[in-house]
């Protein structure tokens, strides 16, 4: 487990800034004020969702089942994400680690950077957690104890609510999108085959037990620097499908580059950058598949059903950050890039089916020849 050599007395003076700009927790940096470099996050869970208020009631479990996250994710892929320090029931906060010199990913992409070497490493992180955590790797005993250790019946409910359900409830009054997105939802409220595959999607992600899973991977819970990346916010995480994390995860990096291929200012550059990201797509996938094809070999039809299901997961992802109450800041404020996003996710949810290997994938969401 890890420590921290940082032990404050009563007497020692602290800053407290808060840093969190999350939908559903407050986040909080302490730092030492005798010296600078003692400091750590504190997160703390409210009982609703941060984002909208008292009358959207959550469980504060999910701040304990975010610990247990970290403390797993270091024992099978140590250095990979934030170190958990200490779990304060009385207050229902986690103590982690500051990666101060660290950003957000997504804000390192809008800004045209991207590291393969980051983007290598988050795909082997999270193989190595889907692998030492598969159902085909564990004992029946070992399978059971874990999904009982990852028991957050609260935040599948929300993942349920808010990626497979009210998106796609033209009533919800939680939704919202820009007006050129209006013109574009009859793609897929009048679309029944649309309509067909979200509930199959929501279906697979309630039912099919497989591995541990992050439950809400995506480039605003990366933290990166240099060649280091580390994974955090994973408070949604419970025992899953594989491909719901991957999903997710590619779905991000299709929103940045639908971002630089609308950007028209400096064109060039920004087309080229968005060249990169379709490599991480790519990077993505094959670094994933070499490490968990460790677990469940080289068997054709799992692989083949792992990139329908990933493809079918991005579809609800890319459509609920447009239309849903949770926006990405790749797309705001950019029409073509939202109205161009929307309806990749539109083609793989309907494609899903007959989508089996990355390079389909690719083709079909950024209409590539």
């Amino acid at each position: 487990m890890c420590s921290t050599s940082w032990t404050r007395d009563g007497s020692e003076d602290i800053e407290l800034e808060e840093i969190g700009d999350g939908n559903i927790n407050d986040v909080f940096r302490v730092t030492s004020v005798k010296e600078r470099s003692q400091s750590l996050v504190v997160k703390h869970g409210p009982a609703y969702i941060k984002c909208l208020g008292p009358e959207f009631p959550l469980s504060i479990v999910r701040l304990k089942v975010e610990y247990n996250a970290l403390a797993a994710f270091q024992r099978i892929c140590p250095g990979y994400s934030p170190c958990p320090y200490y779990f304060d029931v009385e207050t229902n906060a986690v103590l982690m680690e500051d990666l101060r010199d660290h950003s957000i990913m997504r804000k390192e992409l809008i800004s045209g950077n991207i590291n393969m070497e980051t983007v290598k490493k988050i795909a082997y992180f999270l193989a190595c957690v889907h692998r030492d955590t598969h159902v085909s790797k564990l004992s029946e005993a070992e399978f059971e104890k874990l999904q009982q250790d990852f028991q957050n019946e609260d935040m599948v409910s929300l993942t349920r609510q808010y990626i497979f359900t009210r998106p796609f409830d033209k009533t919800d009054p939680t939704n919202r999108c820009s007006e050129a997105v209006q013109k574009k939802l009859h793609l897929i409220y009048e679309d029944p085959g649309l309509l067909d595959s979200v509930w199959k999607m929501r279906n697979l992600f309630l039912e099919k037990k497989e591995c541990l899973v992050h439950g809400d991977l995506h480039t605003g819970s990366v933290l990166v620097s240099n060649n280091s990346a580390k994974v955090f916010d994973n408070e949604f995480a419970y025992v899953g499908p594989a491909a719901f994390d991957l999903g997710l995860l590619i779905a991000n990096y299709i929103f940045s580059y639908y971002r630089h291929m609308s950007t028209q200012e400096n064109h060039d550059t920004h087309r080229k950058f968005s060249q990169k990201l379709i490599e991480a797509c790519y990077l993505t996938v094959n670094t994933y598949l070499s490490v968990m094809t460790c677990t469940v070999g080289q068997r054709h039809e799992y692989l083949n059903n792992l990139l329908t299901e990933t493809a079918g997961f991005a579809g609800c992802e890319i459509i609920r950050r447009i239309i849903g109450t949770a926006h990405v800041e790749d797309l705001e404020g950019i029409p073509y890039a939202e109205e161009d996003a929307l309806e990749a996710g539109v083609r793989l949810l309907l494609g899903h089916d007959r989508i089996h290997t990355i390079d389909r994938l690719m083709v079909i969401a950024l209409m590539l020849t």
